[in-house]
């Protein structure tokens, strides 16, 4: 079956401007050809100079994610079939520079899970590890968001990317949830961080991130965990300033 896959195209070194083109390729019998593989035929049978990202092709890298026709989504994951008999678009990620055509450079988002230390810090010096069994209410609340694999496609999908440009935006904040509500990890000052204006209180709830997430997470949960234990411990701490004063 031919298909007409419209594609972004960019080089910063040489194009003025991003400009769209368009190719008719004969995709054959597509009841299991995804975006990527559409991708692979223009790129071998079209044009060799077409650029995107990919890694595992089994949706588990997050290294393929696009915005195809307006929605973000993995191009190995997304089944051409499901994508109707029209034009297929394809763009890069929103809010990310783009290096050439599809492929995005994802330094920002690296930059952006540094500001909150997205790595664990263990509470206490036992080596022994701690033990959190599957069934327990701790691993029930961040087990789900446990499972990003820092696609991008929620910065993508997040408005408040556009306006707020040092947002930290839902693939740190979720990470953060994930830390923060682990009582293995010393939470130290992470929380603290995230309670200015570009942190937690930058998301206005609008569930685009949870829309898109390939790996049906909730970034919006998490943070709205957040701003609930940001409230709780401002409450501990004017109720310590109360009590101080009446003493």
């Amino acid at each position: 079956m031919i298909y007409t896959i419209k594609i972004f195209r960019f080089d910063p070194r040489k194009d003025a401007a991003p400009y769209e083109q368009e190719f008719s390729v004969d995709l054959g019998d597509t009841e299991k050809v995804t975006v990527l593989d559409a991708l692979f035929k223009i790129q071998q049978t079209k044009d060799k100079t077409l650029s995107f990202r990919y890694s595992c092709r089994l949706a588990m890298c997050g290294s393929c994610a696009l915005v195809i026709n307006g929605k973000e989504g993995l191009a190995c994951k997304t089944l051409v079939k499901d994508l109707g008999s029209g034009p297929i678009s394809l763009t890069p990620l929103r809010h990310l520079p783009v290096i050439k055509d599809l492929t995005v450079d994802l330094k920002s988002l690296i930059n952006r899970l540094k500001k909150m230390e997205p790595y664990f810090i263990p509470r206490t010096s036992n080596l022994e590890p701690a033990i959190i069994k599957p069934t327990s209410r701790e691993r029930k609340t961040i087990g789900m968001n446990t499972e990003c694999i820092a696609c991008g496609s929620c910065i993508s999908a997040c408005t408040m990317m556009n306006w707020a440009p040092e947002y930290i935006g839902p693939m740190g904040l979720n990470r953060a949830f994930c830390l923060i509500a682990d009582s293995r990890d010393w939470p130290g000052n992470r929380l603290a961080r995230l309670a200015d204006e570009n942190g937690v209180y930058r998301c206005h709830m609008e569930f685009n991130c949870t829309d898109v997430c390939p790996k049906h997470i909730s970034p919006t949960r998490g943070i709205h965990y957040l701003k609930r234990q940001i409230f709780w411990q401002a409450m501990k701490s004017l109720m310590s300033f109360r009590r101080g004063k009446d003493e």
